[in-house]
């Protein structure tokens, strides 16, 4: 994919995201985004990154569609963003040959927990969003190509479960699809890059098995983002 301007990388958690701004340069505290919303943006010569923020109320990472969607939207009027990227860490699937720090890049972007049996309706919840064709480049750096569920919970219940077997998904997790859907108003290219933290269909709980694994999966999401980033510009 020829790349004219800079990506913008949309990240939900300070802790997935520091790793990589160390890798890529972008020091100091950023600038806040917009007023009224705690994201804040950090940009170079190679890229725009943005991060929800800490909700101010709970004291934790702002996760989730709800900021996921506010913050794209502002970063994208405030950047002009050439493609933006979903990046995070998500949880991957052993009946799909998933393992703990594995790198997927999105080919396909639907939510799994917008169910609405009502006639219309049951599609424009699935959202089955446009994304960029990086397969290419994907292979290349050796990447997954797959899936990428979006829902609001850690956890999948047995309805998210069919749901997510059934569109073949390889990444779960809580904001992409969200970020796709603000991408397709604004007509600007999307793609997700997502790093396993846990195994949906295994059998530690999902808390706990993220918790383990969120600091190994945070090093590999910043290798993976530098080696796109450079491949993208290149």
């Amino acid at each position: 994919m020829e790349m004219n301007g800079l990506p913008l990388v949309v990240m939900a958690m300070e802790t997935e995201a520091l790793p990589i701004r160390e890798r890529l340069g972008l020091e100091g505290p950023g600038a806040k985004l917009a007023d009224r919303l705690d994201a804040r943006i950090w940009s170079n010569d190679l890229v725009h990154l943005v991060i929800n923020g800490i909700d101010p109320r709970f004291e934790v990472d702002s996760i989730g569609t709800l900021p996921a969607a506010l913050t794209t939207f502002a970063a994208i009027n405030y950047v002009q963003a050439e493609i933006v990227i979903s990046a995070g860490t998500c949880g991957g699937f052993i009946q799909r040959g998933g393992s703990i720090g594995e790198v997927i890049v999105a080919d396909q972007c639907v939510f799994h927990d917008h169910r609405i049996p009502l006639e219309g309706f049951k599609e424009y919840g699935f959202g089955d969003f446009p994304v960029a064709d990086m397969s290419a480049v994907a292979r290349s750096l050796g990447f997954r190509v797959g899936t990428v569920s979006t829902g609001d919970a850690l956890d999948a219940q047995s309805c998210d479960m069919d749901r997510l077997l059934n569109v073949q998904a390889v990444a779960k997790d809580m904001e992409a699809a969200a970020v796709a859907w603000v991408c397709e108003k604004a007509g600007v290219p999307f793609t997700a890059l997502k790093v396993t933290t846990d195994l949906v269909d295994g059998e530690e709980p999902t808390e706990i098995e993220f918790s383990a694994n969120l600091q190994f999966a945070s090093e590999r999401l910043s290798e993976a983002m530098f080696s796109l980033i450079h491949a993208l510009k290149n």
